[in-house]
């Protein structure tokens, strides 16, 4: 695993006031959900089911699909590693710049595999693709009709199609309707970043039954623990009212990169998601993330090691308004 990808607040000695390096949502888990999963707390005495199969149905029907069209996973990384692990005598392509773990799992498992851009899956001659959308790190997307075509246009190419994002952009719908039409098509989704969940390890994966099957085939017993199926079923039958306000965030978020903006020596890049790349135009980002924990107790993203990006870039997620205020103050100060 790459030290520093996703939320490396772990490595921090000493205090975080604001975190911008996590781009789970900054409101954090809703009290009603950490209620529940407290009054299972004793079940941790208890086995968990071997695959945690009681949120198959619950999966199924709200996205009326069949039960045995899903797979719940240790979050969406153990989706990741199951998945190359699946497909380790094929060929991959990964469209980057991206989420470093489907690397990460295409090295453990000895593929061969290619990083590839946006502009070059529709010539891609891999036997299966890893897209991240809306992406990460740079909030870049692909409409619902722009994908089906890819899946028209190469039936022989399987989809791997993350959608831990999805709830983070009011300008993309999800595909996972997409999976009755469509056999070459994997979708993995999390509940981490949409209800603050990331230590309770929570994600799934929709796609064809025989797909599943085959997945189901790979995975150990009782990745799922008892505190994650619990609070998956707590989500999934209240879903709607535990959801965020996604159209408010993306305002949150227009605001905070308008003021970004008319700060010297900074690029910010356009995304259609709450986070969202800024390019130092002469600065150095790792020296800025030294600044901002030492001297306003602030973490940011060193993005400069995702593979495909070239130049000093930070990524940024939308935070509260007091937050972005002291970032900005921040980055004043600094340049």
């Amino acid at each position: 695993m790459l030290n520093g990808h996703g939320d490396d607040l772990h490595l921090i000695e000493g205090k975080i006031k604001h975190n911008f390096s996590s781009n789970v949502y900054y409101k954090g888990c809703p009290q009603v959900l950490l209620d529940e999963i407290s009054k299972s707390i004793d079940q941790i005495q208890s086995y968990p089911s071997p695959i945690a199969s009681e949120l198959n149905k619950l999966g199924a029907k709200k996205f009326q699909l069949k039960s045995e069209q899903f797979l719940f996973t240790n979050g969406a990384t153990e989706a990741f590693y199951l998945i190359a692990q699946l497909f380790s005598t094929k060929k991959a392509a990964i469209v980057a710049p991206t989420f470093s773990e489907y690397e990460d799992a295409c090295k453990i498992f000895q593929l061969d595999y290619q990083l590839i851009s946006r502009d070059e899956i529709k010539n891609t001659n891999a036997d299966f693709v890893f897209l991240c959308n809306p992406n990460n790190p740079d909030g870049a997307a692909f409409s619902k009709n722009e994908l089906e075509l890819l899946f028209q246009q190469k039936p022989e190419t399987i989809f791997v199609i993350d959608e831990a994002y999805i709830e983070f952009t009011n300008s993309v719908e999800s595909i996972i309707p997409l999976i009755k039409k469509h056999i070459n098509l994997i979708v993995v989704r999390s509940l981490t970043k949409t209800f603050t969940i990331p230590g309770l390890r929570l994600g799934y994966i929709v796609s064809d039954a025989l797909n599943i099957a085959k997945l189901l085939s790979l995975k150990m017993p009782w990745s799922v623990n008892v505190l994650a199926i619990k609070a998956g079923e707590f989500i999934f039958n209240n879903y709607e009212t535990l959801q965020f306000n996604a159209p408010e965030l993306i305002e949150e978020t227009t605001i905070f990169k308008k003021q970004l903006a008319e700060l010297n020596g900074v690029k910010v890049c356009k995304s259609y998601t709450s986070y969202f790349l800024v390019k130092l135009l002469d600065k150095s980002a790792k020296e800025l993330k030294e600044h901002l924990i030492i001297k306003h107790q602030i973490l940011i993203r060193d993005a400069t090691n995702f593979n495909g990006l070239k130049g000093e870039y930070i990524r940024l997620s939308t935070q509260s308004k007091e937050a972005n205020n002291t970032l900005i103050q921040g980055l004043k100060e600094w340049i």
